[in-house]
C-alpha cells in the first residue's frame, strides 16, 4: 500500500473522531456555560428563608433569577395548597425534560472515547501487516529503517487515539462534575421550597 493512502486510510477515523469530540465537547461547553443558576450568595440567602417556611420572598428572588429549573419551582407553587407528595411528584416530572436536556450527548462522548482507542488499534495493525508485507517483498538483507518506518506509523495511531481517549474522558467528567452540580442545586432549593410550602400549611393548625 502506498504510504500516503495508508496514513490517510488509517488517520481519517481518528480525525473524525477527534472533530466530533472536540464538538460535543464544545457544544456541552456552551450549554453548561450559559445554564442559569443561582450564585453561591444568592443560595446563602435563600436557604434560609427557605428552611424558616418564608418561602413568599425566596419566590420572588427566584421569579426573578429564572433559574434553569424555574419549571419545577412554578409546579410547586400552582400545588401549594395540595400535598406535599403531588408537589415533589410534578417538580419531579418537571425536571425530567430538563435533566435530559442537560445530560444530551454526553453518552456519544464517551461513544468517541471508546471508539478512539479501537480506531487507533485498528490502523496498528494495519501498519504492522504493512511492515510485514514490505519485509516480505524487499529483495535481499532487511534494512533496519524498513521496520522501524512501518512500527512508527503504525504505533502512531495508537497513540493518538489514545489521547484523543483521554481528552475525551477527561472532558466527560468536569462536564458531569457540572451537571451534577446543577442538578444537586435544583434538587436543595426544589426539596427545601416544597418543605416551606408544607410548614405554611401547617401554621394554621397550631
Amino acid at each position: 500500500m502506498n504510504p500516503t493512502l495508508w496514513l490517510f486510510v488509517s488517520f481519517s477515523p481518528l480525525l473524525l473522531c477527534s472533530l466530533i469530540g472536540l464538538a460535543l465537547i464544545m457544544e456541552r461547553s456552551f450549554t453548561l456555560g450559559k445554564l442559569k443558576r443561582l450564585s453561591p450568595s444568592q443560595q446563602s440567602q435563600l436557604l434560609p428563608q427557605l428552611q424558616t417556611g418564608d418561602y413568599q420572598p425566596a419566590w420572588q428572588a427566584l421569579q426573578h433569577q429564572q433559574p434553569f429549573y424555574q419549571t419545577a419551582v412554578a409546579q410547586l407553587w400552582q400545588l401549594q395548597s395540595h400535598s406535599k407528595e403531588l408537589r415533589d411528584d410534578a417538580a419531579l416530572t418537571a425536571m425530567l425534560p430538563i435533566q435530559g436536556q442537560l445530560q444530551a450527548r454526553m453518552p456519544a462522548l464517551m461513544t468517541v472515547a471508546t471508539l478512539a482507542p479501537m480506531f487507533g488499534l485498528l490502523g496498528t495493525v494495519v501498519g504492522l501487516m504493512r511492515a510485514f508485507r514490505d519485509i516480505g517483498l524487499h529483495q535481499g538483507p532487511v534494512e533496519p529503517s524498513i521496520v522501524a518506518d512501518g512500527l512508527w506509523q503504525a504505533l502512531s495511531t495508537t497513540a493518538v487515539g489514545l489521547v484523543i481517549a483521554a481528552f475525551c474522558i477527561v472532558a466527560h467528567a468536569l462536564l458531569s462534575s457540572r451537571i451534577r452540580r446543577s442538578l444537586g442545586e435544583a434538587k436543595l432549593i426544589l426539596n427545601q421550597f416544597s418543605l416551606a410550602l408544607s410548614q405554611a400549611q401547617s401554621k394554621p393548625n397550631d
